[in-house]
């Protein structure tokens, strides 16, 4: 692929591609080095999106465009308060700010590169959560938490934020989703989530909400047709019938973007907590029920093929009954069926199998009839 030619390019290494997102024109590429002087993650960029700072290697046209730049982790132009989040000296600092001191391990939870990372403070056992994004953004984040708190929405405390890019959040409280998913009845868990996606609602804000996977329907498509090149065409065949159904209806409202199982935490048959709000903002319902049902299916998809077949049927079982309540619409299915090709897409580098299973589930949650 031509990411990893660049990066061959610049620094005489190909690397292994672990996940590719798209990215203004193009994409962030992620490849990983495992030794030598090279070793760690390298990302290529190819989005022509501009930085304030180059903090690796520009590749431009013989006019002078950027074409892609290169860099290691956690050398992120987008996130330059990265360094800081991973840095000893300065999260010790950050630390004693949030009213705590003494040896801090932080690690590295997520990281969406240009766009947001999230570390994971442990001091005394008690976790904090530094969330680094652009300069710049850290005051809507933290206006965001306090909306959401505002409104009924359990969404972390605030305890620190700085303009740089970094926010500091306190722990979640109650038991994980996956886990209370295993004690609860179905029925009972999806009638709390439908009690938080109520409140999200009466969230005072005018911030917009992660853009829709709907928007980007061709680049999915296209990049797991050229993953999955033997089934391109079924691939293809999901064009036509997901495009006449992706346009929201009715006025957009105040949705979480990004809700799954994993963003969840339940106590007393309720949800305690729910992490990641950084995507909420006023956007389209649908997206929510897409996002938690595609998240469902694909890690019962992931399961099954690991031979989990207890965690699988259980995630199966969430996404039908999910489905059931959320997917009376074919706006619903379409942009489910697009979210599992982004977990397909995800998934290619490490199971194939799982890929060609999201991409039947896709198929089928979108009504398109198996070519093969």
């Amino acid at each position: 692929m031509l990411e990893q030619r660049l990066l061959e390019k610049a620094i005489g290494e190909a690397g292994r591609l672990i996940a590719v997102e798209p990215f203004g024109e193009g994409s962030i590429a992620r490849f990983g080095i495992e030794g030598g002087e090279h070793a760690g993650d390298w990302f290529v960029d190819s989005s022509r999106q501009h930085v304030a700072h180059e903090t690796g290697f520009v590749i431009r046209s013989r006019e002078g465009v950027t074409v892609a730049r290169i860099w290691k982790h956690p050398l992120d132009p987008r996130l330059p308060a990265l360094r800081t989040a991973l840095d000893p000296q300065r999260l010790a600092r950050i630390s004693a700010a949030a009213g705590s001191d003494g040896p801090i391990d932080a690690r590295v939870l997520a990281y969406r590169p240009g766009r947001r990372a999230v570390v994971r403070l442990t001091q005394h056992d008690v976790h904090l959560f530094i969330k680094v994004v652009r300069p710049g953004e850290a005051e809507d984040l933290a206006a965001i938490h306090g909306a959401c708190r505002a409104a009924g929405v359990p969404a972390p405390e605030v305890v620190h934020w700085t303009p740089a890019g970094v926010v500091v959040v306190r722990d979640a409280t109650g038991a994980p989703g996956p886990v209370a998913a295993s004690r609860m009845p179905v029925g009972e868990l999806l009638d709390a989530v439908d009690d938080l996606r109520e409140h999200l609602l009466m969230v005072r804000t005018r911030r917009i909400a992660r853009a829709s996977v709907g928007s980007r329907v061709d680049w999915h498509l296209d990049r797991l047709a050229a993953d999955l090149p033997g089934r391109a065409d079924d691939v293809r065949a999901l064009l036509p019938a997901l495009v006449p159904h992706l346009r929201r209806v009715g006025p957009p409202r105040v949705v979480h973007g990004d809700l799954h199982i994993g963003q969840l935490f339940f106590a007393d048959g309720a949800v305690s907590s729910v992490i990641d709000v950084d995507t909420a903002g006023l956007g389209d319902p649908a997206d929510d029920a897409a996002a938690f049902v595609g998240h469902a299916m694909a890690s019962a998809a992931r399961n099954e093929v690991a031979g989990r077949t207890a965690d699988a049927a259980l995630l199966q079982g969430i996404a039908d009954e999910a489905a059931d309540r959320w997917l009376r619409e074919p706006h619903a299915a379409a942009l489910t069926a697009l979210h599992l090709v982004g977990h397909g897409i995800r998934a290619v580098d490490r199971s194939p199998e799982a890929t060609d299973l999201l991409l039947d589930r896709a198929r089928r949650v979108a009504g398109v009839r198996a070519l093969r």
